[in-house]
């Protein structure tokens, strides 16, 4: 954890929870994996539901040798987001919900 590591969370949030869920499992099956970094999720989000948006979360652990931004770069390179979803990424995120 922070400061001794690096975390990252991917927040997909859209109006439909079937799509919004559907493109988290399938950029959960592109994840990356190696020995100094652990992907979790995704899982829906502590409040799954904010203003009529469902919300699924990862939560990226790693090492603080490793660029964080560059292995979501790669991850997320090439992946186009449906337009009824919305990503966001927050390194070192201060609050988890």
């Amino acid at each position: 954890m922070p400061p001794y590591g690096r975390l990252a969370a991917l927040i997909l949030s859209g109006a439909n929870a079937e799509s919004v869920a559907s493109f988290a499992f399938e950029l959960a099956r592109q994840a990356p994996v190696g020995e100094k970094i652990a992907v979790l999720g995704p899982a829906p989000a502590p409040l799954s539901m904010i203003r009529g948006r469902h919300r699924y979360r990862f939560l990226i652990k790693c090492t603080k040798d490793i660029h964080i931004q560059s292995v979501l770069g790669k991850w997320l390179q090439g992946r186009k987001v449906p337009n009824n979803i919305r990503l966001q990424i927050d390194i070192d995120p201060y609050n988890f919900m």
